[in-house]
């Protein structure tokens, strides 16, 4: 009973404070129009490609045709790793990776950055004896950081897309 309750008064809050969501109004059409209009340009380096594919995805759900208004240029910044934990025998046991995308949209009619940004994130890594273990381990979660900050790019982009709505 008093979590039906919660839950009604989470909504009445939400609602009150303005909150509209990104997908699903009347604007979503007009969004995802704006959106198709960015072509992503390639990214370099490890995971670039990986990172493109899910930009363009997320950015053109719909696979729409459109003309290209903008374009989004990603940059992958290097990898730094922080030791978080060292055993008795001097080695690394838990690394912590952190990974960083500069990127910016810009608008090709006007030459000019409409969006300049970066975004960072980081996850720690379990060092082990087995080397292999430990490499496989480091290319998961440098790949599922790629695809959260990547994410978060795209939610910019579409935020961008909701704000020059009328």
């Amino acid at each position: 009973m008093w979590k039906q309750v919660a839950i009604c008064m989470l909504c009445v809050l939400v609602c009150g404070c303005g909150f509209r969501p990104l997908y699903g109004t009347a604007e979503q059409d007009e969004v995802l129009h704006g959106a198709a209009t960015v072509a992503v340009a390639p990214v370099s380096g490890e995971g670039g490609y990986q990172l493109g594919v899910l930009l363009t995805t997320k950015l053109n759900p719909q696979q729409l045709e459109t003309a290209k208004a903008y374009r989004l240029a990603v940059q992958i910044e290097p990898v730094r790793y922080t030791n978080q934990s060292v055993r008795t025998d001097n080695f690394a046991s838990l690394e912590q990776m952190t990974v960083s995308l500069k990127y910016q949209l810009i608008d090709l009619k006007t030459n000019q950055n409409v969006i300049s940004s970066s975004v960072k994130t980081n996850g720690l890594l379990n060092i082990i004896n087995q080397p292999y273990a430990t490499t496989v381990a480091k290319e998961k979660l440098y790949h599922d950081l790629l695809n959260n900050l990547g994410n978060d790019i795209a939610l910019h982009v579409l935020s961008y897309f909701k704000g020059k709505q009328p």
